[in-house]
């Protein structure tokens, strides 16, 4: 009988370990946190974890997991390095839409054989806390029309740059009109030109098309005074002329000329993209505002991109322009090398084959 206990105790003890082993995780790895906005839980937001260290958007995350009721969210990860994003897309009680993200401040993350702790850290409005430091006393107000109406959910755009021509990239800010067409923009004292939109897809960047308003507004530049809320006179948009819009697709960035790319915008499924547009750049970091674009991709996701000249350019597609990378986009790069590079010869008629686009989100 002792014999029996002698060996019996040590078997058990064996058994209850491979039962304990089988009923927990082993040897888990990962992340976990918390995501707030204005230091509150912020519930199904997104949580993305990049491999990249220079976390190039137009891949796709490795990982992506929704956060919690409290804001808390967990993934499980393999030994490595990586960056923590945190975005949210929603609605306020206003009818806005915003896009909340950030970055974990202690990016990159180094993960182990055990779940790693991310810190707290708060999301924030893509916009309105980006390229400017904005002054709660300082700022424009206005009321946004169209033939004596007003214009609800136009676009009011702060241009911080007065050589390019106010379209593309440059903006610093952009609000939403409330439903009777006002809107208050908070700014640093300085310099400003505006320009009010509405397009006739609601969206916030993009060519603008015939049918759509558009107007700079008559009083540029306008000159902010620090504690001052400059309220702005008439702000009528104009509808976009077909001819109009017609002579500038055949000039200036979108001019026709002997020097082409061309290609096909697809999926990952080798489907073609519609509606994305295809840019030239002279800089590798691709940012700021293309020397050349393309008018959008029909249904068939075939392009012609027309340079000015000969030589090397970087090449990029994305479904829209101006401003931070928004949940639904179609965005991606030309990938015959790998710096997304490509060199043309003047006069010459090139082939950039399939490019590759995946949705963001």
């Amino acid at each position: 009988m002792n014999l029996l206990l002698k060996y019996a105790r040590p078997i058990l003890a064996l058994l209850l370990l491979f039962l304990l082993s089988a009923c927990t995780p082993d040897g888990e790895s990962g992340l976990s946190g918390q995501l707030l906005f204005r230091d509150q839980p912020l519930l199904s937001a997104q949580v993305e974890i990049y491999l990249k260290a220079d976390k190039d958007r137009s891949v796709q995350p490795f990982a992506v997991v929704v956060t919690d009721g409290e804001g808390r969210y967990k993934v499980s990860l393999p030994e490595g390095s990586y960056f923590v994003i945190g975005k949210k897309r929603e609605t306020t009680d206003d009818g806005r839409t915003r896009m909340l993200m950030a970055e974990s401040p202690a990016n990159p993350h180094q993960v182990g054989d055990v779940i790693s702790q991310v810190a707290t850290f708060n999301l924030h409005e893509m916009g309105r806390e980006g390229l400017l430091m904005a002054d709660a006393a300082t700022g424009v107000s206005g009321q946004i029309t169209y033939q004596g109406a007003s214009v609800s959910r136009a676009y009011v755009y702060i241009y911080t740059a007065t050589d390019v021509g106010l379209i593309g990239p440059s903006y610093g800010e952009a609000v939403q009109t409330d439903k009777k067409g006002y809107f208050t923009i908070n700014l640093p004292a300085g310099s400003y030109s505006v320009v009010a939109r509405k397009r006739a897809d609601g969206g916030r960047s993009g060519v603008l098309s015939p049918g759509d308003l558009n107007a700079p507004y008559p009083g540029n530049p306008v000159k902010v005074s620090s504690g001052e809320r400059l309220v702005l006179g008439d702000f009528s948009l104009e509808t976009v002329d077909a001819v109009v819009h017609a002579q500038r697709q055949a000039e200036g960035i979108f001019a026709k000329t002997e020097t082409l790319l061309h290609g096909q915008v697809v999926n990952a499924d080798n489907e073609p993209v519609s509606d994305v547009y295809l840019f030239a750049y002279l800089d590798s970091r691709m940012v700021g505002k293309p020397v050349h674009m393309s008018v959008p991709t029909g249904a068939d996701g075939h392009f012609s991109l027309f340079l000015s000249d000969g030589g090397t350019y970087y090449i990029g597609a994305r479904s829209a322009f101006g401003g931070p990378l928004e949940p639904g986009e179609w965005v991606g790069t030309f990938d015959g090398e790998p710096d997304h590079k490509v060199t043309v010869a003047r006069g010459s008629n090139a082939d950039l084959g399939a490019i590759i686009v995946k949705e963001f989100w």
